[in-house]
């Protein structure tokens, strides 16, 4: 497995260490509420101040990661599921098509709006989130998310 913690990650439910435990400053209703969709589209600064925290090009993959791709490019990798989304398996070189990111990934974004849906990349919201900006659609100026990202983020949308 490849756990965020030997990437340099925070995991999510450590006691004191964990992200939940150290949320404070974002003045959450309770910790949680970060990935929860209603929340987001009441207060979507929160989540994108942590997304500059946790952003992916802050941390390099480890031997884990680099061992899936070389079973990839041996032929014996079938699938990569992650419940991860740091795309740490896209930066070790695994093809897209062969990772399931069951969390979500900072990979692609989009907007919240039915109406809309429009896609975004990675640059496009790495430009935004460290710019500080919440993401607005260019096309229609709804919130714009990282795609399908964690669960109970991913609901009901």
């Amino acid at each position: 497995p490849t756990t965020p913690p030997a990437a340099g990650i925070p995991d999510f439910r450590s006691p004191g260490t964990g992200l939940y435990s150290n949320l404070q400053s974002y003045n959450l209703p309770y910790p949680e509420a970060i990935f929860e969709i209603g929340f987001f589209k009441k207060h979507p600064e929160p989540f994108f101040a942590l997304a500059r925290e946790l952003y992916p090009g802050q941390f390099k993959p480890t031997v884990c990661h680099y061992f899936m791709r070389l079973l990839q490019d041996k032929g014996l990798l079938l699938r990569c599921y992650t419940q991860n989304i740091d795309t740490l398996e896209r930066v070790a070189g695994l093809e897209p098509e062969l990772l399931v990111e069951a969390h979500g990934t900072f990979f692609t974004s989009h907007c919240l709006r039915s109406s809309c849906r429009q896609r975004y990349d990675l640059a496009w919201m790495r430009e935004r989130i460290f710019s500080s900006l919440v993401p607005k659609c260019e096309k229609c100026q709804g919130l714009v998310k990282p795609g399908e990202f964690w669960g109970v983020l991913s609901r009901n949308l």
